[in-house]
């Protein structure tokens, strides 16, 4: 099986909270997930996104202060590929 998607994460719950009401506000079909060790360990949270969205997500992120790293994931099986975007 084979999945492409990105993933927003940040340092605290309370951010990672409140990004996934910024995008569901902003029309996005999202879900907050486990965050995967291969990129951080911050608060262990994360939202999984549509790859289809990553430019929309780039946009509404653009300028915000807060420190937010999003994330190309591709998994093949029990493999992943994970590429920092932002």
């Amino acid at each position: 099986m084979e999945e492409k998607f990105i993933i927003a994460s940040a340092g605290s719950t309370h951010l990672v909270m409140k990004l996934e009401k910024l995008f569901l506000d902003n029309d996005l079909k999202c879900r907050i997930i486990p965050l995967p060790t291969e990129i951080s360990a911050n608060c262990g949270l994360a939202i999984k996104l549509s790859l289809e969205d990553k430019n929309k997500v780039l946009e509404i992120l653009k300028g915000r202060d807060e420190e937010i790293t999003v994330s190309y994931v591709e998994k093949k099986g029990f493999e992943k590929y994970i590429e920092k975007i932002l």
